[in-house]
């Protein structure tokens, strides 16, 4: 998978030295060496500033350039960017050109202002000279460009350039690894698009390489809950596509179709607290992995065999023990955390494991053991890196009391600090009573109305005033339930907050539409299971039909649906870092704790309703 932004800022910096890395103190030149670049100090980028007051030509430009390198590998972001801007673009060289371009979009990626990257790299004259520059500066380039059109959510456009790459990879000496890796990349983000988007493109793609690309990408995920037809297909698009580069090497994760197939378990044993507290709750998972059952044997599938246990008042690992003495090949569950507690203390399993919940002290990594569940933690770290991407820097928090609203914030914070951004502050409230105190306060504005006061008792005359929120604030993080959710956004209007964007998790909805009640939060983007918005999904209408079920339980039934589909890819998960499953509950992949991690969708109440929206707000008002 490619690196989201998070993890793209060190990459920036080393692809960016690549250019100037031959020149250390000679005349820059964008050419095929790739030594390490000298790192200088202060005192020596001044010297090189001072040489470039009394130069002229290209000579300034060179030291300029040099210069500018320097900073940006000492992470001196402002720096680096007025020096840059000192360096006129009109009669520069083809080659100066080059450099300063990709300095600038490495500035600005380094900067998080992955829009103002997008222009420097898509300039007109940029394009005009990249494809005369030298075989490595072309990859660097292209590489670049790949990856962050990748982190803007633009897949459709990483098609084409890694294709492009790939043929500059191909010329390349000793780039096999490379070429293999941007295929990887290539297919991860061909993924990335709606069925519909890869079927239109299949269709409608004249460049036959794309087509082939686009084409694979849609038998594929379309027969992505049925691994039998999708080995078919795969099977069928390589006897009609034998030339084609993903025939010759077919994408990571469909190399091991024929054996998941082959070793698909059959017997499988279900572990839930089907009475007691948790009832309604297992009860949900249930009807969600029937309805995948059910879809399954729709479509003329051999059905594997689910035997359900009650673990209510169970010590698990005897009962685990004996399932798999029963003849178990795999086990779905359990669901609360003691019980997974109890098998993580076990070095390995007998049998894959699929818990649907994740543990909550587990020292190490138990073999056989995996974990998925709805985790808070996923999702506001997704929040938190939506709002990064859509250009927020300074965030106040708005959560509730106690442990779950502590978890939010504590994975919210984290990665927002992690990825550079400010906490104006973090405030909580336990009742509806707290709500306008708590947003008066989060705004300053109390503290505004007492400066009024007071300049009124000075001047002893009435004055004209309009209380004014604080300026250091430009996101919200809520951590809501709809009910406090639709008092908390109208009170934040009502406090002169509400120009604020607010991002929240998927608590803030249920899955019902209700235009009245919803209407006063309008405008705010939340992540979500792809259950509410996906008409590609075969099991909602199942559920919605013949489960007469409760809204709160609609995520657990998108959970029993995943975990179907998930189990027997579990060793395609484990093997393929790039592999991911598109199911209903979010975009996952595995981590090194054999954790299943999920990236939801992206959702907003306009009118009441809500809508889901791109993965990337373009809303970038930056210049350069």
């Amino acid at each position: 998978m490619l690196p989201s932004f998070t993890f793209l800022r060190p990459l920036v910096l080393a692809s960016g030295m690549l250019l100037l890395a031959s020149c250390g103190n000679q005349p820059v030149k964008p050419d095929n060496a790739q030594a390490s670049p000298v790192t200088l100090s202060v005192e020596e980028i001044n010297t090189l500033l001072t040489d470039a007051e009394a130069a002229t030509g290209e000579e300034r430009n060179r030291l300029l350039l040099q210069a500018a390198q320097a900073m940006l590998q000492s992470g001196e972001l402002d720096w680096a960017r007025n020096t840059l801007s000192k360096i006129s673009l009109a009669g520069l060289s083809a080659e100066h050109y080059f450099i300063v371009t990709m300095l600038n979009a490495d500035v600005a990626l380094a900067s998080g202002r992955q829009f103002i990257a997008r222009r420097y790299l898509w300039d007109e004259y940029f394009e005009q000279v990249l494809s005369a520059q030298p075989l490595n500066s072309q990859i660097s380039a292209r590489t670049k460009r790949a990856a962050l059109l990748y982190d803007l959510a633009e897949y459709r456009f990483v098609v084409g350039e890694r294709i492009l790459l790939d043929r500059l990879l191909e010329q390349a000496p000793d780039a096999q690894i490379a070429r293999d890796a941007n295929q990887d990349a290539l297919w991860q983000a061909l993924m990335e698009l709606p069925l519909k988007d890869l079927q239109l493109e299949a269709r409608m793609q004249s460049n036959p390489e794309a087509k082939g690309w686009f084409t694979l990408a849609a038998l594929s995920k379309n027969n992505q809950t049925n691994m039998r037809l999708q080995l078919e297909s795969v099977e069928n698009w390589a006897l009609n596509w034998p030339e084609h580069p993903a025939s010759l090497r077919l994408p990571a994760d469909l190399q091991l179709l024929k054996q998941l197939v082959a070793e698909k378990p059959q017997k499988i044993a279900v572990l839930l607290p089907l009475s007691g507290q948790y009832a309604q709750a297992s009860q949900a998972i249930r009807d969600g992995l029937m309805a995948a059952y059910y879809g399954l044997a729709a479509q003329g599938d051999a059905l594997p065999d689910l035997q359900y246990y009650d673990t209510e008042g169970r010590d698990i690992n005897a009962l685990f023990d004996e399932v798999v003495t029963h003849g178990a090949q795999m086990v779905i569950g359990p669901l609360s955390k003691e019980n997974i507690d109890e098998l993580a203390l076990r070095p390995s399993l007998p049998v894959p494991t699929l818990a649907l919940n994740y543990a909550e002290h587990q020292v190490g990594l138990t073999d056989g053991l995996y974990q998925f569940g709805l985790a808070v933690e996923d999702e506001a770290r997704q929040v938190a890196e939506r709002a990064w991407r859509d250009g927020h820097r300074r965030a106040l928090i708005l959560a509730p009391d106690g442990g779950w609203g502590d978890r939010n914030v504590d994975t919210f914070a984290a990665t927002w600090q992690e990825l550079g951004g400010t906490l104006a502050g973090d405030y909580r409230f336990k009742t509806q009573k707290d709500y306008s105190r708590m947003i008066a306060e989060a705004m300053d504005v109390t503290q505004s109305k007492e400066r009024a006061r007071h300049i009124r008792g000075i001047l002893g005359q009435s004055l004209e005033f309009e209380p004014r929120p604080r300026k250091d604030i430009d996101l919200i993080f809520l951590v809501a339930r709809p009910a406090e959710a639709r008092q908390i956004k109208p009170t934040l209007a009502y406090h002169y907050a509400g120009k604020i964007p607010v991002y929240a998790t998927s608590h803030i909805y249920n899955g019902v539409d209700d235009a009245n009640a919803d209407r006063d939060m309008n405008g705010i983007r939340f992540t979500t299971l792809p259950w509410f918005f996906d008409g590609a999904s075969e099991e909602k209408p199942l559920v919605d039909a013949y489960v007469n079920g409760s809204a709160a339980f609609e995520r657990l039934y998108a959970l029993g649906v995943d975990a179907f589909h998930v189990y027997p890819r579990l060793r395609q998960l484990a093997q393929v870092r790039q592999a991911h499953y598109y199911g209903n509950t979010g975009r996952l992949n595995l981590d090194q704790q054999h954790r299943i991690v999920r990236e939801q969708t992206w959702a907003q109440f306009k009118g009441g309703k809500a809508y889901a929206t791109p993965t990337v707000s373009y809303e970038d008002t930056e210049s350069l």
